[in-house]
């Protein structure tokens, strides 16, 4: 156990990333050391808030990025009663709120973008929110020289949209900048790509919500303890209405496979493990051979635990819910991750003994 990693994965999903700051603030005062985060979209920025601060700032500094998301009573209140039938899909005053007037430090409308969405404009504003608004915001909460000359590592992920592919901005290779985690959360059609030199880039849910392979695909040299956080819970009830079959639609789709992915990882990963394993058993003469070399070398002796966590979803979740940042239900969020750390804390089931060809375990926290 001295010689593993401890890494955290943190998937999107906008205002419902409360849950990870709760995750990691349990995760923080159970003294559970963090040295690589990555992150996706919403994801990204908690990265952001946890690796560019000191340990002693960190869970201070995402409570108050967190509470300056919270909307204005004056504004909330201030709705035409022409647009009371989109309560039927977000039943929620501070969800529209935020749909209509944005987010103050994250987005804003951009007034007209609606009124022709074939108008040829320039790329910075294909979309119908500004987010510029956020760049102050990250460079308030968060120090970018400490983030990136800090002891823990940090990989954010975003979609090139010239050609399609996944990208990661990772610390170990590159200067970590502000526009680097919103491009990470540049999700459209909601929000316009960010350029970032000659390239351009989306929310790198476009392409994977959970950047589970960008820690898989790393060659490690100890064993791992990973911290997967989930936002999107794919077993909810059937629904009853339209809205509420809206809303399990955007669940799935954005929970994007990860079981799936884990249990395809397990096997690459036992595969490697077993090849050790039996490598071990090779004559001295045999290991020397030159065409065995390569086989050999696919092997793996480490194991790697991983703790998934899904928030369960609010009794009175919606459509819109990822832009419900209202006080209250950022607090429940924030809350339920504290009250979910602490059951898996408990368990503490990767300290068992495991066979010798696990090259991967997934600790699975059975829901509420």
């Amino acid at each position: 156990m001295a010689d593993q990693n401890t890494v955290l994965i943190l998937q999107g999903g906008g205002a419902l990333g409360a849950y990870q700051a709760g995750v990691y603030q349990q995760l923080q005062e159970t003294g559970m050391p963090v040295e690589w985060i990555i992150g996706t979209s919403i994801g990204a920025i908690n990265c952001a808030l946890i690796a560019g601060n000191q340990p002693d700032k960190r869970v201070t500094q995402l409570r108050a990025f967190w509470d300056s998301l919270a909307p204005d009573a004056l504004h909330r209140d201030s709705f035409w009663p022409s647009l009371t039938p989109w309560m039927n899909i977000t039943n929620n005053v501070n969800t529209l709120s935020a749909l209509m007037q944005g987010v103050a430090g994250f987005f804003k409308p951009r007034f007209g973008a609606a009124w022709d969405i074939n108008a040829k404009v320039p790329l910075e504003e294909t979309g119908f929110y500004d987010t510029s608004p956020l760049k102050a915001t990250l460079e308030k909460y968060v120090d970018f020289d400490y983030l990136n000359e800090g002891p823990m590592r940090i990989s954010v992920c975003a979609v090139d949209i010239d050609n399609g592919q996944g990208v990661v901005f990772d610390s170990k290779k590159e200067r970590i900048h502000p526009e680097h985690i919103m491009a990470s959360g540049a999700l459209p059609p909601g929000f316009p790509p960010i350029k970032i030199g000659k390239h351009a880039y989306w929310d790198g849910g476009v392409y994977s919500n959970t950047p589970l392979e960008v820690f898989l695909d790393e060659k490690r040299n100890a064993d791992a303890l990973c911290f997967m956080i989930d936002l999107w819970d794919p077993t909810e009830s059937r629904p009853e209405s339209i809205a509420a079959a809206m809303t399990r639609y955007k669940s799935i789709q954005y929970a994007s496979r990860s079981t799936e992915q884990l249990l395809m990882h397990q096997q690459i990963q036992d595969m490697q493990r077993a090849i050790r394993t039996l490598t071990e058993h090779l004559p001295a003469a045999a290991r020397k051979k030159a065409e065995l070399q390569p086989l050999m070398a696919m092997g793996c002796d480490h194991t790697v635990n991983v703790v998934h966590l899904i928030m369960k979803a609010l009794p009175d979740d919606h459509y819109f819910k990822d832009v419900d940042f209202s006080r209250s239900t950022v607090q429940a969020r924030w809350t339920n991750g504290i009250h979910d750390c602490k059951r898996a804390l408990r368990h503490k089931s990767w300290l068992k003994p495991l066979p010798p060809h696990a090259g991967l375990v997934i600790h699975e926290l059975p829901q509420e």
